[in-house]
């Protein structure tokens, strides 16, 4: 499969090569991806993507967003962001919230919310995932009772991305306990200050801070109700869906692929056939899942929903890092376990960091859950 891009588009593609690495920083390259110093240069490069018109570009027209080319744009802007691991903070108001509210927000909640996001100064993180709760999100039990001009919140959630700097998150709740499953769930855009609201760290063995948000008697005001009642878990599905090509992962691993060639080259453990084959099958895998993600990102262009094509995307990134994480072992072996700071780590610590994130399996659900899905949708086989 080749893809060939408009003059226009590859202009684009070049402008932002250009750009990236003029804005570029080595100190990208050895921070954990969750301190402070590498979300403050995720924010100063949030403002850059802004002041540039790239921030929403995948937008209507008529919220900010780009030209009638805007979204193959977009696409290839998100790739060029992972292949120069270009840190980034906004990500969930830019690309799932914002989207959602411009497809089922009240224009109240577009004039409250959107102008901020695209300014990037407001942080949404995702309340989905609970205790009991995680691949199979149809079983939360997080409620929201309403009470007047309020629903009352009580339950938890677990794993939250950005919980700790959010100022406002997408919740989903369960709001209609006779309904079962993907029923009576209903979403809402929730102030992350409101009283009962409780937030506590939780460090991942991967470097990344995600957290428990517990919440307690919170008022949620009626008016925070995003979409239909009682089809949150719809509606969610649709949200989550506006941000499916994951374009920027196979082209970050490509370059963390390289960091890893050009460690054999310069150590002579290039010679090896063994190491050249296992690089060579890693790039070839990497380029299959692009493929995979460029034809969910022409779904979308068309306006077609994808689903199984998105769930094959998922299920690369999730065979890909153990494989790569076995091929660090044999290339650098016990120093992949050297932090960041020490004189000893290679590559600045960053292929410690490598090693930790090809543990990340289990993100949107395991490997046996995605199969299932792409099962079902993609070859019409029975659940049983």
């Amino acid at each position: 499969m080749i893809i060939e891009f408009d003059p226009a588009i590859e202009a684009f593609k070049r402008e932002v090569a250009a750009a990236f690495q003029s804005l570029q920083r080595p100190e990208w390259l050895s921070l954990d991806p969750e301190c402070e110093a590498y979300l403050a240069h995720g924010r100063q490069m949030d403002l850059n993507l802004i002041e540039r018109g790239w921030y929403t570009l995948h937008w209507p027209r008529e919220y900010g967003g780009g030209t009638t080319d805007a979204f193959m744009r977009h696409a290839a802007l998100r790739e060029l962001e992972g292949y120069f691991r270009v840190p980034t903070f906004g990500g969930h108001g830019r690309y799932i919230v914002g989207p959602a509210l411009i497809e089922f927000g009240t224009p109240e909640q577009k004039a409250t919310y959107l102008p901020p996001i695209a300014r990037g100064e407001t942080v949404i993180c995702l309340g989905f995932t609970e205790p009991n709760a995680g691949s199979d999100l149809a079983a939360m039990e997080l409620k929201a009772t309403r009470q007047g001009d309020y629903f009352v919140a009580n339950g938890s959630k677990l794993y939250i991305t950005y919980g700790h700097y959010a100022t406002s998150m997408l919740l989903a709740a369960r709001t209609d306990a006779s309904q079962k499953r993907h029923g009576g769930v209903s979403l809402f855009l929730m102030d992350m200050d409101l009283p009962g609201v409780t937030v506590n760290h939780l460090p991942c063995l991967t470097g990344h801070m995600v957290n428990e948000v517990h919440l307690q008697d919170v008022h949620i005001p009626a008016s925070a109700l995003l979409g239909e009642p009682n089809r949150g878990f719809y509606h969610m599905a649709t949200a989550l869906n506006f941000e499916r090509s994951g374009l920027d992962l196979p082209a970050k691993y490509m370059a963390q692929l390289e960091d890893v060639a050009e460690y054999a080259r310069q150590t002579g453990l290039w010679r090896r056939s063994s190491i050249r084959e296992a690089v060579g099958r890693l790039a070839a895998y990497l380029e299959a899942w692009r493929m995979v993600c460029w034809r969910v990102v022409m779904l979308q262009a068309r306006g077609e929903v994808p689903t199984w094509e998105a769930s094959m995307a998922q299920l690369y990134r999730k065979d890909f890092n153990p494989q790569f994480g076995k091929l660090l072992l044999e290339v650098v072996g016990p120093q992949c376990l050297i932090e960041r700071g020490d004189p000893r780590a290679v590559l600045a610590g960053r292929v410690e960091w490598y090693l930790r994130e090809s543990f990340n399996n289990h993100g949107q659900g395991g490997r046996f859950v995605t199969r299932n899905v792409i099962a079902r949708r993609g070859l019409n086989l029975p659940r049983d």
